[in-house]
């Protein structure tokens, strides 16, 4: 299909038309899609009307779609939502999760997975013929990754990425797959204390599926109204359309252009509760009337005089920093400064200790694996100034032996772990045997409590020193 700039079009009458679809007005349960041959559908849980010169029905020829369907939610846009690839027609759980295939005349779930919804309202492209979901929301929170469904293992695995910066999860984004690019702008997550509890992004970015990384292009051009959505938008080339009662929206992702094209009423009507598809370079939709539900088709090719149109950047000029800009500047130079400083504390703080944890001691860059008794007691002995023998003997064994007996083994404890403290620092007698202060009849073991302490990683020294 060649792509159509609207930009250059000549004025032509309109071409647009209005047909009633085949559904009674209550029926709320169903998908509006388009067909592997690029015709609109309407989706039911017992068959598919599909419109080609008229509105033509295929009954499934048995009940277990809609066995299948009766078993997870309601068929609808809130719930599902539909993909071709390579002319094969997908329905998928609207937060990822289970699949179903057109496969003849009826459609089969061909996934292993669950109803999860953690995805709910995402960015669903397909790249690489794989569904992919960026973003979305679950288990309350906003999502910031991509998942894709891999049909080998029939299971949603999630794209690993290698990027440094990292957008804020949402739901609900505008968004467009250009080459090996998914574009993404506005979505919307929710906030404490904003009105309706969801509040809007203005940030426009895209994720590179080659290399794996997020890249940020600056904040969304406040002339551009509409920043988020329900669906994926139709598309021709780099180029998609939204649109709105009072105009047509076309935004360009190769240039970042906007151009918004106004005509007042002139989609009024609209029904935002499904999507907008292409057919041909016809813009398809349905629109709610009084009561009554409409196929409508809009030809791109087809501007007359009626329509203003203005034509701005996506992205806001940046080219000037602002003060809050200065701001986290300085912040973050602040931050490094004290980063550093924290360094070299720690460096400081390791420097000529004795440290242990469960397994080992640590002594300058050399270590040695302890017991558990000896973890006992080198730990009591960093807290307190000695420790007495029948205390030792309390960490040696709850059992009741003999004097002579816990003498022997309490003798062996500190021999031994004054040999490895002798191998770490050249010390002899890092724990000696003296006598109680105030009672010369208890034996007592001491050591420099201020040279041992637990080891702790740079992280938590970072916020506990």
């Amino acid at each position: 299909m060649r792509l159509i700039f609207l930009s250059f079009l000549v004025p032509l009458n309109i071409i647009f038309s209005q047909i009633d679809i085949p559904l009674n007005d209550s029926i709320q349960n169903f998908l509006f899609a388009k067909s592997s041959l690029g015709n609109p559908i309407l989706i039911t849980v017992d068959g598919i009307y599909e419109h080609k010169s008229d509105w033509e029905y295929f009954p499934f020829p048995e009940s277990f779609f809609k066995n299948e369907i009766a078993k997870l939610d309601e068929l609808n846009h809130a719930n599902f939502f539909t993909k071709l690839i390579r002319n094969e027609l997908y329905i998928v759980s609207n937060g990822a999760g289970p699949v179903f295939k057109k496969l003849g005349k009826t459609f089969i779930r061909i996934d292993n997975s669950t109803l999860h919804k953690n995805q709910f309202g995402g960015a669903r492209f397909v790249y690489n013929d794989k569904i992919h979901i960026y973003g979305g929301y679950g288990f309350w929170s906003f999502k910031n990754f991509i998942t894709f469904f891999d049909e080998n293992i029939k299971q949603w695995d999630l794209l690993y990425n290698e990027s440094s910066y990292i957008p804020p999860g949402r739901w609900k984004p505008i968004y467009s797959l250009i080459n090996d690019k998914v574009y993404i702008f506005g979505g919307r997550a929710g906030s404490p204390g904003s009105v309706d509890g969801d509040e809007s992004f203005s940030d426009v970015f895209y994720f590179d599926l080659l290399n794996k990384e997020f890249f940020n292009l600056g904040k969304l051009n406040q002339k551009l109204k509409t920043n988020y959505s329900l669906f994926s938008q139709p598309k021709i080339g780099s180029n998609i359309f939204i649109i709105e009662n009072d105009a047509l929206v076309k935004i360009d992702f190769n240039s970042l252009d906007v151009t918004r094209y106004i005509k007042k009423n002139f989609f009024l009507g609209i029904d935002n509760k499904f999507p907008t598809l292409i057919s041909g370079q016809n813009l398809v939709y349905l629109s709610n009337l009084n009561g009554n539900k409409y196929l409508n088709f809009f030809n791109l090719g087809s501007f007359d005089d009626k329509f203003v149109s203005e034509s701005f950047s996506l992205v806001e000029d940046n080219n000037r920093i602002s003060v809050s800009q200065y701001v986290y500047f300085g912040l973050f130079i602040a931050l490094v400064f004290w980063f550093i400083l924290k360094i070299f504390s720690f460096k400081d703080f390791i420097k000529g200790l004795i440290l242990y944890d469960e397994n080992n001691l640590y002594y300058n860059k050399e270590l040695a694996p302890i017991s558990k008794n000896e973890q006992q007691l080198i730990s009591y002995l960093s807290d307190n100034i000695f420790i007495t023998a029948p205390e030792v003997n309390l960490l040696i064994s709850d059992q009741k032996f003999t004097k002579s007996h816990f003498t022997s083994l309490r003798s062996r404890l500190v021999k031994s772990l004054n040999e490895k403290l002798y191998k770490l620092t050249n010390n002899r007698n890092c724990i000696i045997e003296t006598k109680h202060p105030k009672d010369n009849r208890i034996k007592v073991y001491k050591a420099d409590s201020s040279i041992i302490k637990r080891k702790i990683g740079f992280i938590r020294f970072l916020f506990t020193r």
